[in-house]
């Protein structure tokens, strides 16, 4: 997370395929019970234990999951899938609803949901988590590319998709320096100030459906893996991939930076808005609005290397999904309280997928060989990765997450080349 050239390169060499077919992508806390709900893209939401680990339930879906959040109430859970929320029954996975979304944002415990849809309709859609009804729309004079509220749900927040701008030096409030070495924020804002490009920023009051604020900003960011827009005070933030601004109650816009600026794979505000958290691999920081301090954090423990892909926080306590199956959970100021390994126990099983690259028969040929004369050491059955319709073969199935992580680094060690993935399943 330091400035090393090294973790810079791997990350811009991983960012394109970071996303494999059996990732996780979201998590929530039930605020009702003990439970962590954990979805990705593999038809399965797992519901575990947050002091253990142990799997409580599962339950099949017909949708792959890229976010998860629970209802105001508490009595519904919203899954967002590539073009739909789905509204479903936390004990039983039983869908009540299901609403039209391809931009869709999910809060935690909110009284509304949004979809942010800059392709078609240009417009953000604000919809009751309860019930999945449509509240209220907005359709700027800019295509959306996110949105989000403060605190009270009182104000909208609407971010735009990067555009041409006039007048781009008159916006620019603080002048930002290129910095020695390579910090992903320094470089992101040297890069924007001076090529005529922006976003548009609004606010709308949800009581009177009134613009508070409408304004270009300097900076702009695309959609991808974290990006937050939330209220602390009389500011605005907006935490994104390699950007960090705020905006204050007149639109003007400065760039916050931090020497320990990360690429931001799963950013989130606090539920009161006053601390933002970004991660990148298990570790990242903290952002205290009030006292506008970075606050570094680090869950790896010397545990390895593992890409952290979403948070969630309830109560005090804010939980990281990352991609090696741990959650940390960690206060608001990043100390790390805990971090549990989804392992324990599981109602169902773990499978192992494959994806080979490899265009010489020979190549996939050695390929094979590792995968088979580990299968069959383990008494299982052998694979022909020659006779596969998918990209991703199944390559072993097994009684929980840690058997299956020992398969795979077993594989690692044995010289396999492409990568694996794993994933609950339902049989």
């Amino acid at each position: 997370m330091k400035n090393v050239l090294t973790l810079v390169a791997v990350l811009l060499s991983s960012v394109w395929t970071l996303a494999f077919e059996y990732d996780l992508r979201a998590i929530c806390k039930n605020p009702q019970a003990n439970e962590l709900f954990v979805g990705g893209e593999f038809n399965t939401i797992l519901v575990i234990d947050e002091q253990t680990g142990n799997e409580i339930r599962r339950f099949a879906t017909t949708f792959d999951c890229i976010d998860l959040q629970f209802s105001q109430d508490g009595k519904t859970l919203l899954a967002a899938a590539s073009d739909y929320v789905y509204l479903l029954n936390p004990e039983t996975g039983e869908q009540t609803a299901k609403v039209k979304a391809a931009g869709a944002r999910l809060f935690e415990n909110a009284p509304y949901f949004i979809d942010a849809d800059w392709i078609f309709t240009k417009a953000v859609k604000v919809y009751s988590s309860n019930d999945g009804s449509q509240q209220f729309v907005y359709t700027p004079e800019y295509r959306p590319l996110d949105a989000g509220f403060n605190a009270d749900y009182t104000e909208l927040i609407v971010l735009g998709k990067e555009e041409e701008i006039k007048g781009e030096k008159k916006l620019i409030q603080t002048k930002i320096e290129e910095a020695d070495g390579y910090n992903v924020y320094n470089k992101a804002y040297v890069d924007q100030q001076a090529d005529d490009k922006g976003a548009g920023f609004t606010v709308i009051d949800m009581g009177s459906k009134q613009v508070k604020l409408d304004v270009k900003i300097p900076y702009a960011t695309a959609k991808s893996y974290g990006l937050s827009i939330s209220k602390f005070g009389d500011n605005y933030y907006v935490a994104a991939w390699d950007i960090f601004i705020k905006i204050d109650k007149a639109g003007n816009a400065f760039p916050l930076e931090t020497n320990e600026a990360t690429f931001a794979y799963a950013v989130n505000s606090t539920f009161d808005s006053k601390h933002i958290v970004v991660a990148s691999t298990r570790s990242g920081y903290v952002y205290d609005c009030s006292s506008e301090q970075f606050i570094s954090f680090d869950c790896s423990d010397g545990g390895g290397f593992a890409y952290s892909t979403d948070i969630t926080e309830l109560n005090g306590t804010t939980y990281m999904l990352n991609k090696d199956y741990s959650i940390c959970q960690l206060n608001d100021k990043g100390m790390v309280k805990k971090t549990i390994q989804i392992c324990n126990e599981l109602s169902g099983k773990i499978a192992v997928y494959y994806r080979n690259g490899y265009s010489k028969k020979e190549d996939r040929d050695k390929e094979a060989a590792i995968i088979n004369n580990l299968l069959t050491a383990k008494g299982q059955t052998a694979v022909d990765l020659e006779n596969q319709s998918s990209d991703y073969v199944q390559i072993g199935i097994f009684e929980n997450v840690r058997i299956a992580q020992e398969y795979v680094k077993a594989l690692d060690d044995a010289g396999l080349n492409y990568a694996v993935s794993i994933a609950p399943i339902n049989e």
